[in-house]
């Protein structure tokens, strides 16, 4: 059971950064990056421009990256509090995500496991005729400019990774409902990927 708080008040301390090792920087660029792609293309492309600026934490570009961050997330929480709709969209890449880390046992994290999940969604949206290459090559190669890995772990079982697609809530049958993309800043939530498919992708994202 969920419920729906808010708070009083949210505080955020930059110098909090500079505690954290470089993995765990490193996953919290996986859920900005993540607002790039699905809300803002000029955003992303500022995240592009500025990668080895936010790979060294540089506390000028880091402000304002962050605040547009939860800008972006404020406005789509906002106009979807209860998560019925518009709010699904920040679900992606975390599809697959959550199967990676789950399997792994969680020695891929969850910033590391998203990433894995979201150029699984590049690739699918590709496929499936929604993105075009030129639009896919463009998010993928951002992703891995930040330090994130692009390639599932060949360690991983493809079979045991469908298992827990199959236990997603996104479920319908033999297929699951992956949050996909049209443009970067055009997200959407597919009616159903086939298993075999998402199989083939897992197959080709191994390293």
């Amino acid at each position: 059971m969920g419920t729906f708080t808010q708070p009083k008040a949210v505080l955020i301390d930059l110098a909090f950064l500079e505690t954290l090792p470089d993995r765990e920087f490193t996953n919290g660029l996986a859920e900005i990056v993540k607002y790039g792609i699905i809300d803002d293309p000029e955003f992303l492309a500022e995240l592009a421009a500025g990668a080895e600026a936010l790979r060294r934490r540089d506390p000028v570009f880091l402000e304002g990256v962050i605040s547009k961050s939860c800008r972006i997330k404020k406005g789509i929480v906002e106009s979807d509090e209860t998560d019925r709709g518009l709010r699904r969209i920040l679900n992606f890449g975390h599809t697959l995500g959550h199967a990676i880390e789950a399997e792994s046992g969680f020695v891929v994290s969850h910033g590391e496991a998203v990433s894995m999940g979201m150029c699984a969604a590049v690739l699918l949206s590709e496929r499936l005729k929604y993105l075009s290459p030129g639009d896919g090559e463009r998010i993928l190669s951002v992703i891995q400019a930040l330090g994130l890995p692009v390639r599932i772990p060949a360690s991983l079982d493809t079979e045991s990774l469908l298992r827990g697609l199959r236990k997603d809530k996104k479920k319908e049958g033999d297929k699951i409902h992956f949050i996909l993309l049209k443009k970067p800043g055009q997200p959407f939530v597919n009616g159903g990927v086939p298993l075999p498919l998402v199989a083939e992708i897992i197959e080709g994202l191994k390293a």
